[in-house]
C-alpha cells in the first residue's frame, strides 16, 4: 500500500517552500474563500485570520519545524508550523488557526476542526511502533461531542509491520529527498468505532516522518509529513 500525498509533489509546494513566503492552503472550511468567510453561517473575522497568518509566516521564516497536512475527507491541505513544545508534546499551528498536538509524531489532540480530540493516551502504541514491533495495544481518546461534553473511549489495537518503503519527503529548499522507512500499520476498534493508522518510520533516525492518523469521526484521517532540512 502506498499513500499518495496530494500536496507533496505539486509545483506550487516546491515554489512556496523555496521562497518561504508561504500562502497556505485551507485546513478549515471557514478559512477558504467562498466557504462562509464573512457570512452569518461561519463567523470568521478577516482581521483575526490576517493576524494568525502573519504570525504563522513569522514562525516559518524563523526556521521552526514545519509539516504538510492533508484532511483527506474534506480534500483540504496546507501547512502547520511548530508553535510550542511543552512536556514532550509539540503543538503545530496552521495559518487559519487549526492546532495539532503530537507526541513523538503521534497525534494526541486537535483544536479548530469541530468534534475535536481533547487528549489521548497512546503510550502502548508508541512503544510498539517506534520499536517497529507487532503486537496489541490499548489507546484512549477523549473527544468533544455534539453537546459540548468530553467523552472518553478505549480502543484495542493490533500493530503490524509492512514492507520497507522509500518515500519522497519535501525539504525547506523546495526539493525532495528519498527517505528509507519502515511502514507500520495500526488497526483499532472500540465498541462502535474502528480506524487504521499508518506510520512511516525513518530508518536513519527512528522518527515518524510521515503518517496517516485518525482524528475522530468528524474530521477523519489526517495525513502529516514533516518538511526536512
Amino acid at each position: 500500500m502506498t499513500l499518495a500525498l496530494p500536496i507533496s509533489r505539486s509545483a506550487r509546494l516546491a515554489r512556496t517552500l523555496r521562497r518561504l513566503a508561504l500562502v497556505p492552503l485551507c485546513l478549515s472550511l471557514a478559512a477558504c474563500g467562498g466557504l462562509g468567510v464573512g457570512s452569518d453561517e461561519i463567523p470568521s473575522p478577516r482581521n483575526n485570520r490576517a493576524k494568525a497568518s502573519e504570525r504563522f509566516t513569522q514562525m516559518v521564516q524563523s526556521g521552526r519545524p514545519l509539516m504538510q497536512v492533508t484532511v483527506q475527507r474534506k480534500e483540504l491541505a496546507g501547512f502547520a508550523v511548530r508553535e510550542v513544545q511543552r512536556d514532550g508534546v509539540d503543538t503545530y499551528q496552521s495559518a487559519d488557526g487549526i492546532a495539532l498536538k503530537l507526541r513523538d509524531g503521534f497525534l494526541v489532540g486537535t483544536a479548530g476542526f469541530g468534534g475535536d480530540m481533547l487528549g489521548s493516551n497512546v503510550s502502548d502504541s508508541m512503544a510498539l511502533i517506534l520499536r517497529r514491533r507487532g503486537g496489541t495495544a490499548e489507546r484512549f481518546h477523549t473527544f468533544l461531542n455534539g453537546e459540548n461534553q468530553a467523552v472518553t473511549r478505549t480502543y484495542l489495537c493490533v500493530v503490524s509491520q509492512r514492507d520497507p518503503r522509500k518515500i519522497d519527503v519535501a525539504t525547506r529548499a523546495g526539493t525532495y529527498r528519498s527517505v528509507a522507512t519502515a511502514l507500520m500499520k495500526e488497526d483499532c476498534k472500540s465498541l462502535d468505532q474502528s480506524f487504521s493508522n499508518l506510520y512511516w518510520i525513518s530508518s536513519a533516525t527512528g522518527r515518524v516522518v510521515q503518517s496517516r492518523q485518525w482524528a475522530g469521526d468528524f474530521t477523519g484521517p489526517l495525513v502529516m509529513q514533516q518538511v526536512i532540512e
